[in-house]
């Protein structure tokens, strides 16, 4: 929900009383893209409100009153939620309200809600809780960690991000600290050294945080190595797909495969450690990897990180935006929860 208002109502800026209210206009024009979008935004928020009442229905294999009721809650919280978001948007001089968005809301919610209740649905339900017994920690908070990683994988769509930096790519690429097919510029030690050490804190820190996460039978480096194989491909279609040619090769940089492959090394020295301790070496990686990234990354605009783009069908801004954003909070939110397992977690135990 937090991701719909902020991606509603960004950037919070430039507030004023609106000269008219469109949300009762219908559109003149429609951008069936954006249809979509907003249908696939409201669906998993339909889903979640469904999963709710999961464990009060009975096997079934047709629609029945229960199942109109839980739909109609759905999406009533999607005409409610969307309703109020579109209100205050035409207090926004850069947005615009349209019922043709709280339409295709409501039924993305109401779409999500008949999906996970359908029999596949359900299935695929089942399926994801034995796989998260089967390789995840049993403990209290891991499933605040596994909400992390699924936010972690949704912020590598975003390709103008660097693979474990902070910043933008187009900073790097506009204001010179790695310019693009420069060979030489990209194995100057005074850029490639900081940048290294940037990336292998934050690697470490990462592999350290899923390893707290992964059963204690299990061994965490083929899941290290799987979630960030997924999240590199992800970023690489995604820029295939959004990104100017160019800037394709960003990813593959020498910087990122040897602060990858170091990160990976350094993890594999404290997953020795017990639960707790895993936890608090994982803290002063994420720590340490933040505020390295702060000082080798250089910030950009928003506008200039959207010119590496070649993406015409319109929501760029709001996506760049958003995963920028969850990028940057991803390491605070991080430390704070591994903070609380180090500190609820009684040595005895651990």
């Amino acid at each position: 929900m937090l991701i719909l208002i902020y991606a509603s109502l960004a950037p919070f800026v430039g507030w004023q009383p609106p000269r008219g209210i469109t949300l009762f206009d219908w559109p003149r024009y429609i951008t069936y893209f954006d249809v979509a979008i907003n249908v696939a935004a409201y669906a998993p928020l339909g889903a979640l409100l469904a999963a709710q009442a999961q464990h009060r229905l009975k096997p079934i294999t047709q629609i029945d009153q229960q199942w109109w009721r839980i739909i109609g809650v759905a999406a009533a919280a999607g005409l409610t939620l969307s309703f109020v978001l579109e209100l205050l948007q035409a207090f926004l001089p850069g947005r615009v309200s349209s019922p043709l968005d709280v339409l295709a809301n409501t039924s993305g919610a109401a779409v999500g809600a008949v999906s996970l209740l359908a029999p596949l649905g359900r299935k695929l339900i089942q399926k994801m809780l034995t796989l998260r017994r089967e390789h995840f920690s049993a403990a209290p908070l891991t499933d605040w960690g596994i909400l992390l990683l699924m936010l972690w994988l949704f912020a590598q769509l975003n390709p103008a991000i660097p693979y474990f930096e902070a910043g933008m790519l187009a900073a790097q690429t506009a204001i010179g600290a790695v310019p693009m097919g420069d060979t030489a510029a990209s194995y100057d030690p005074l850029i490639l050294f900081p940048q290294v050490v940037g990336i292998a804190l934050n690697v470490t820190a990462f592999a350290m945080f899923v390893s707290v996460l992964t059963h204690p039978k299990r061994a965490s480096l083929l899941r290290v190595m799987v979630i960030l194989a997924i999240g590199f491909i992800a970023k690489l279609t995604m820029a295939s797909l959004l990104l100017k040619t160019p800037h394709l090769v960003s990813s593959l940089a020498p910087a990122t495969v040897i602060g990858v492959t170091s990160g990976l090394l350094i993890h594999l020295v404290f997953t020795k450690f017990n639960y707790r301790w895993r936890a608090f070496w994982a803290a002063m990686f994420v720590f340490a990897g933040g505020v390295m990234a702060k000082l080798a990354s250089v910030y950009a605009a928003l506008d200039q990180a959207l010119r590496l783009f070649s993406w015409p069908y319109g929501q760029l801004a709001n996506f760049a935006s958003l995963t920028r954003w969850i990028n940057e909070a991803w390491p605070l939110a991080a430390l704070v929860l591994l903070a609380i397992i180090f500190v609820s977690t009684h040595s005895e135990s651990s």
